[in-house]
């Protein structure tokens, strides 16, 4: 009886730390990265499976193609905060950067001249019924180490978003 106690003991922690290593590295970015402020242009669709969302695209979403670019490659885009304290970018690369700040993301379409690069912050989601401004919008972002990114604030006019909620009934 006392093997069986030991033996399921040493199950639930395993599934502990299995379970706490997803969400430590989910949320990695958020607990030791840089913030950052990228610049967006938002959209605001409604999805009955999803519920309530805006899809956002970023200024660094669409660049220049880059030679020997290919979809689903990883891509590093060098960033610099300007005078109004958005980041832009100045450079691209496959290779990571040994310095700088930087924000990584993977490259989702290619055409001759442009490419589509994603970094799986494009969606934020609200709860339903939620009314909020959709134009001036900017996005906070925690960028750990590695480049891979979090979102951590909207922005309406450089100051937190405020969400209002109706009751529709």
């Amino acid at each position: 009886m006392r093997k069986q106690i030991v033996g399921l003991i040493v199950v639930i922690l395993l599934v502990m730390v299995v379970l706490s290593s997803f969400i430590i590295y989910n949320e990695w970015p958020l607990l030791t990265g840089k913030k950052i402020v990228l610049a967006t242009q938002p959209v605001d669709p409604f999805d009955p499976f999803r519920g309530q969302y805006i899809q956002i695209n970023y200024e660094i979403s669409r660049i220049n193609n880059l030679e020997g670019s290919e979809e689903g490659d990883l891509i590093y885009i060098n960033l610099e905060k300007d005078e109004s304290g958005i980041w832009r970018m100045t450079d691209a690369s496959f290779k990571k950067p040994e310095r700088g700040d930087f924000i990584r993301g993977e490259i989702s379409n290619k055409n001759s001249d442009r490419i589509s690069v994603i970094y799986g912050i494009e969606q934020y989601f609200f709860e339903r019924n939620a009314e909020f401004p959709t134009s001036n919008i900017s996005v906070e972002v925690s960028v750990a180490n590695s480049g891979r990114a979090k979102i951590s604030e909207i922005l309406h006019n450089g100051k937190p978003v405020e969400i209002n909620y109706t009751n529709n009934k």
